[in-house]
């Protein structure tokens, strides 16, 4: 029973990248210091862009634990520079787009919704298991009494007032389309850049987050040495500390199809998944480092853009949400006909030797979904291999716990146990990308079937459950 409890949570962790997508970065102590390069500021020229939907500012204010008295000229400001970074950032491909911030008609500063918790501010640890869930019931059940405060359906910033009790572990992450940050004195443009903390590019760090951005780090040649850390990298610190930081080309693009990012109105609902197949081929060209992606796709929604993020599993940390800081990813125009074309230079990658490889194809949409296909490769000695007719199966989820190998064939639970794989115990499953699986919950190919053509870090209705399967050419 303990190891089921244990392999759903995996399961669970393992979801996180399509649908809660809870990410975590860690906190330092704060500590007052005089900025080095004080930026002057003044709220008489506090000008900023609103869309028809805006990102939603809360200050979440515990009971014991109240807000500072100059939180909102003060973040205001802050919010200001953080949508002209942002933009900035996202001209350089080509993006003319705002991150949305709804006025204060009365006041003329960002509109920063205050509401106060049940809860005192104990009753809000870091675990977002525990506070996360709480803090946002108790802001949709303020917002069904006061819907003409909020603009945008999705997104979130929510802010609380760092702890007086001494605690640190306070909520200060991303989850799902709702980021967590805490507020003090020094959470001021004033205070960039602070060599003692890494708050106020953590607050920026986790609003990527919230807007739909995982991690991802720069380019090891064509970026890192000239634009510096990506936001999504390690830019918290780099931010932080007044250091070259930057949104990488697949973030713009994420940003250019999110609700708060349009200037217009749109009929089309946000965010709806489509039905939708990749059927990618890989050609890999080890001697001019290239790595050439073909094929094609098909979607009942329209598709943006193909994004594409090699994802290393360094020393076995594993993959997925909080292990992929480390993905190098590409953006690709999706082709005639719905045809997939583009080329990975290798040299990109800071990671080789032996090292494994999570290739993650994703679909972005117009309506500012994505989706997320699979595919592993690994290093061996410093040259990319795939594993195209290969398949192999965890006993975890997120491709952890007991490993098996499958080569093309059809294979009976006696079959499955003669290559170390126990019946019902397969919860994750890499797939090669020349080959699609059938998996059964009855022996000899019975019983309910899940047809596969890309891995699944979570088997969800078939976890432990598979009890014959076949692997076969696509």
């Amino acid at each position: 029973m303990i190891i089921g409890l244990k392999k759903m949570a995996l399961g669970l962790i393992g979801l996180c990248v399509l649908c809660i997508s809870l990410f975590s970065c860690s906190k330092d102590v704060e500590a007052p210091v005089e900025p080095v390069n004080p930026i002057d500021t003044s709220l008489a020229n506090l000008k900023f862009v609103s869309n028809p939907k805006n990102l939603n500012v809360i200050m979440f204010v515990p009971t014991d634990n109240p807000a500072l008295a100059d939180y909102k000229p003060r973040l205001s400001q802050l919010m200001v520079h953080f949508q002209a970074w942002l933009h900035d950032e996202m001209k350089r491909y080509g993006y003319d787009k705002y991150m949305g911030l709804a006025k204060d008609e009365a006041t003329g500063l960002v509109n920063i919704i205050e509401i106060k918790g049940a809860g005192t501010q104990a009753d809000y640890p870091y675990a977002a298991s525990v506070s996360a869930n709480k803090i946002i019931k108790e802001i949709e059940s303020f917002r069904t009494a006061n819907p003409q405060l909020f603009s945008s359906d999705k997104h979130y910033l929510i802010l609380l007032p760092e702890r007086t009790s001494g605690d640190t572990g306070q909520p200060f992450y991303g989850y799902g389309k709702y980021c967590f940050a805490l507020d003090n004195a020094l959470m001021s443009v004033n205070h960039i850049p602070n060599p003692n903390s890494n708050y106020l590019g953590g607050m920026l760090h986790e609003l990527g987050h919230g807007l739909n951005l995982p991690h991802n780090r720069a380019k090891y040649v064509s970026e890192e040495p000239t634009l510096g850390t990506s936001l999504m990298g390690s830019g918290n610190v780099s931010f932080s500390k007044g250091q070259p930081t930057f949104l990488t080309e697949v973030d713009a693009a994420i940003l250019n199809v999110n609700e708060v990012f349009q200037s217009t109105s749109t009929t089309e609902p946000e965010y709806e998944s489509p039905t939708f197949t990749v059927d990618p081929k890989f050609a890999i060209d080890n001697a001019n480092q290239r790595l050439n992606i073909s094929g094609s796709f098909t979607s009942d929604k329209e598709v943006s853009d193909i994004l594409v993020y090699l994802d290393p599993n360094v020393n076995n940390e594993g993959v997925g949400v909080n292990k992929d800081y480390n993905a190098v990813a590409w953006r690709f125009n999706p082709g005639t006909n719905n045809t997939l074309a583009g080329a990975i230079d290798l040299k990109e990658l800071f990671y080789k030797g032996n090292t494994p490889y999570d290739l993650k194809i994703k679909l972005l949409l117009k309506n500012g979904a994505n989706t997320t296909t699979d595919f592993g490769f690994q290093y061996v000695n410093d040259e990319l291999t795939s594993f195209g007719n290969v398949v192999f199966t965890y006993s975890n989820a997120s491709y952890a716990g007991v490993k098996g190998q499958l080569d093309i064939g059809e294979y009976t639970t006696a079959d499955l146990q003669a290559k170390g794989i126990d019946d019902n115990s397969i919860s994750s499953i890499k797939i090669g990308h020349d080959v699609k699986v059938t998996l059964y919950d009855g022996d000899h190919f019975s019983g309910n079937s899940l047809v596969l053509t890309a891995s699944s870090t979570y088997l969800s209705t078939f976890n432990d459950k598979v009890s014959s399967m076949k692997v076969e050419k696509k």
